[in-house]
C-alpha cells in the first residue's frame, strides 16, 4: 500500500481554491443548463423509472465532502437511511480528478484568457485586465503541489474545493468502511457539515468523528496507509458510471432521476410505479425512498410508510 502523509495547506492555496470554484461554478452551470435543454417542451407521460429489482437494493450517491448540492444530498437521503436502511445499502461514493500533467490541468481550470470578455459580459470581473490578472495568478497557484494528494509514481489526486476537501473524502470513506454500524457514518458526516468547512476540517473533522464514536487512530491510519487506493477506487467508479457531478444517485447502478425526466421549463414528471412525481420533487426523502423500493424483489412493509421528516428545500443543481 502507499503511504502518504498530511501536508500543510498554504493560505494562497486555499484564495486559489476559493477563486476556482466560482470559475468552474461558471464553467459547470453553462454546462447543467445545456443538458438540461434538450426537453424544451416538457416530459412525457411514458418517462418512467426503470428499476432494476434485487433482494437488497444499493443506492451510491457520489459527492464531495464540501459539495454544498451534495452535503444537501446527504440530509435528503439521512431519513430514508433511518426508514429502510437497514434494508438496502444507501452508499457514499466520491469525486476526485487524476492529474498526470499539472501544466495542462491547470490551463483547463483556470479559465482560458481569449475569453476575458465573456467573463467579464457574464459578470465574474470588472474588466478585462482584471480578468487576464486573475487566471495567471490562478494558474500560478494552481501548479503548487502542495495543493494536492501526490502519489509515489508522480500523479496527483484533487477534489474541487481543495486539498482539505480530498483529504476529507478519504476519511469519510475510512469512517465507513471502519463501522459495520453505519448511523456513526452518518452522524460524523452530520457533525462535520455542521461544524468543518473546506479551509478547516483537517483540524475539525477529529473532534467530530470521536463525537460520532469512531475511532479516530484507526480513520488516520486508513489515511496514511490506503488514501491512494481508495481514491482510485472510486476513480474507477466515477468512470465506469461516467459520473462528473455532486450529487448523481445510482439505484443498483440505474441512474435517478434519469436525464429525460428533466425539462427546462420546469415541468418534467417522472413515474415510479404506480405513483408519477414532478421535477421539482425528485431531490426529496420520499421520493427517492420510492425510486429505491421500486427497486426490492420483494418490498418490505417499511416501504408503506410516508416519510415525517418535512422534504428539504433541495435545490436543483450540483458541483
Amino acid at each position: 500500500m502507499t503511504k502518504i502523509k498530511y501536508l500543510k495547506v498554504p493560505l494562497k492555496a486555499v484564495i486559489f481554491f476559493s477563486v476556482l470554484l466560482t470559475l468552474t461554478s461558471f464553467y459547470s452551470g453553462l454546462a447543467y443548463n445545456k443538458l438540461r435543454s434538450g426537453n424544451v417542451g416538457g416530459v412525457s407521460s411514458d418517462n418512467i423509472f426503470d428499476a432494476t429489482k434485487s433482494k437488497k437494493p444499493q443506492l451510491q450517491f457520489f459527492t464531495m465532502s464540501f459539495c454544498p448540492y451534495g452535503n444537501q444530498m446527504e440530509d435528503i437521503l439521512k431519513p430514508v437511511f433511518d426508514l429502510i436502511g437497514d434494508q438496502t445499502e444507501i452508499k457514499p461514493q466520491y469525486i476526485f480528478d487524476k492529474i498526470s500533467d499539472l501544466p495542462i490541468y491547470c490551463k483547463s481550470r483556470t479559465g482560458d484568457p481569449t475569453q476575458c470578455a465573456t467573463y467579464v459580459e457574464s459578470g465574474y470581473f470588472k474588466n478585462t485586465a482584471e480578468c487576464q490578472q486573475t487566471i495567471d495568478k490562478n494558474y500560478q497557484q494552481c501548479t503548487n503541489e502542495n495543493s494536492y494528494i501526490k502519489s509515489a509514481t508522480g500523479d496527483y489526486y484533487a477534489s474541487l474545493h481543495g486539498r482539505v476537501e480530498a483529504n476529507q473524502n478519504i476519511r469519510e470513506i475510512c469512517a465507513w468502511n471502519q463501522s459495520e454500524d453505519k448511523k456513526k457514518w452518518w452522524d460524523f458526516v452530520d457533525y462535520v457539515n455542521q461544524n468543518c468547512n473546506s479551509q478547516n476540517a483537517d483540524t475539525c473533522w477529529e473532534e467530530q468523528a470521536k463525537k460520532a464514536d469512531l475511532d479516530t487512530g484507526k480513520i488516520t491510519e486508513c489515511f496514511n496507509q490506503e488514501a491512494i487506493d481508495l481514491i482510485e477506487k472510486e476513480i474507477a467508479l466515477t468512470t465506469e458510471h461516467q459520473v462528473t457531478g455532486s450529487p448523481t444517485l445510482l439505484i443498483n447502478q440505474v441512474r435517478f432521476p434519469p436525464e429525460s425526466a428533466y425539462s427546462q421549463t420546469g415541468d418534467g414528471s417522472l413515474k415510479i410505479g404506480k405513483k408519477t412525481f414532478t421535477q421539482d420533487k425528485y431531490r426529496t426523502p420520499n421520493v427517492i425512498k420510492e425510486a429505491v423500493c421500486a427497486s426490492f424483489n420483494r418490498t418490505p412493509k417499511e416501504c408503506k410508510t410516508e416519510i415525517s421528516a418535512p422534504d428539504i428545500a433541495a435545490t436543483d443543481g450540483g458541483c
